[in-house]
């Protein structure tokens, strides 16, 4: 798993106050902008530890110094973050919103369903909260009761740990319904996971006069604790399989969202989950861009942006960035397509967010190497394929990977060959 990391303390004031000073009214603009869940935001500007490819994207936006505010004395190899309570406050501001259809008439059929279960996963960027965001802005609110809960909110002495995890978990939950009293009386410990399943069954779900729609953000923050990532994971296969035949079971209709970035450090033959429908969010499409263009009212024709497309393909984070960037008049197209692929560009952090994943990977960065100095797609194993794919620097040709985008071939062929 990528390591994180967070800002020192006596940094803290300093990067509060330059999210005004950048022009970010709100913490939710901040994030939107960057493609970020609101928590990570917070998470940051409280010195709570992050992903250190998110740390280094949300310096370069606020133009602080990472090495300068970063606490390397506490680099941790797992996130350990708590966050204030999120409520059930989602609104979001859909107005740069793109749709990807199928993608969203999916979510929304499948969400309706008695005892569903969505999996929504991605490289980091690709819009996963923000499609949530959009689920939950269309469902009924009269029809549904709705709880998000992401897993950066669990320190990793909870998460490496299955029963306190199982009881933080009832817990948070219970919490964010108004009923914690329930939990304090009716929770039984150390009956591990009949304990949850016990709970949810016989008291939470009944308790309710509507379906819950939960929403579990973040979930990848698990897949490095294996043994307890398998088995708290299979309560939503059993709950998942439960609902075929069982009403209350019915009433849970489950959104999972998690990166797969973390699944560098884990087992290929385990899948962490395998049951519901599975959304994959694919990158945007030449329209899709165009579209995007028009909402930032930038002064791109189709030929502008498929210079940029030819560069970053379709990648929402990295389309939305250029865009804004150029729209804002920060920097001019040639530019842009000069530095894109150096630290000097606006994907300076994010370049090396990715450098130091491979770093961490010998293996991996190895086969980035052959990948980026090849002129056809390579098979490095069924292992380093996945684990390159998983996080999101190739694409699969057959059973051979190949660069995803010319910005990655470009700055790694580059980075790799000393």
């Amino acid at each position: 798993m990528a390591r994180s990391l967070k800002v020192k303390s006596e940094y803290i004031p300093r990067v509060k106050q330059a999210v005004k000073r950048n022009g970010y009214a709100t913490q939710q603009l901040l994030a939107e902008e960057l493609g970020f869940a609101k928590s990570t935001i917070s998470l940051f500007l409280n010195g709570k530890s992050i992903s250190n490819l998110n740390f280094f994207e949300i310096c370069q936006k606020l133009a602080l110094d990472y090495q300068e505010i970063a606490d390397w004395d506490e680099l941790e190899e797992t996130p350990a973050a708590t966050s204030e309570d999120e409520g059930e406050n989602r609104a979001a501001d859909f107005s740069k919103y793109i749709e990807r259809p199928p993608v969203e008439q999916l979510c929304l059929e499948t969400v309706s369903q008695a005892g569903s279960l969505l999996r929504i996963k991605s490289a980091k960027g690709m819009g996963k909260t923000l499609l949530v965001d959009r689920i939950l802005s269309q469902v009924d609110k009269r029809q549904y009761k709705t709880v998000s809960l992401s897993f950066l909110q669990a320190s990793k002495g909870i998460i490496g740990d299955l029963d306190r995890l199982l009881s933080w978990f009832a817990l948070i939950i219970s919490k964010k319904l108004g009923l914690a009293a329930l939990f304090q009386e009716k929770w039984l410990e150390g009956l591990g996971l009949y304990s949850c399943t016990a709970y949810f069954e016989d008291h939470l779900l009944k308790k309710l006069d509507k379906p819950l729609i939960l929403v579990l953000e973040e979930i990848d923050s698990l897949f490095t604790y294996t043994s307890v990532a398998d088995d708290f994971l299979s309560l939503f296969r059993l709950w998942h399989e439960e609902a075929k035949n069982n009403n209350t079971w019915q009433k849970l209709h489950l959104i999972i969202t998690y990166s797969t970035e973390n699944y560098v450090p884990a087992d290929l033959n385990k899948s962490p989950l395998n049951v519901g429908t599975e959304i994959l969010l694919p990158d945007f499409t030449l329209e899709q861009v165009l579209t995007l263009a028009n909402k930032y009212q930038a002064n791109l024709g189709e030929d502008e942006l498929q210079r940029i497309i030819n560069l970053v393909g379709g990648h929402p984070y990295l389309i939305q960035k250029a865009i804004y960037t150029i729209s804002q008049k920060q920097l001019s197209l040639a530019d842009f397509l000069e530095t894109a692929a150096t630290e000097a560009g606006i994907y300076g952090d994010h370049l090396r967010g990715h450098l130091l994943n491979l770093q961490e990977h010998p293996n991996l960065a190895a086969g980035m190497k052959k990948v980026v100095e090849s002129s056809s797609p390579v098979d490095l194993g069924a292992t380093i394929n996945w684990q390159l794919h998983s996080l999101g620097l190739v694409t699969f040709v057959q059973n051979a990977v190949q660069p995803r985008y010319p910005l990655y071939s470009n700055y790694f062929r580059y980075r790799l060959s000393s």
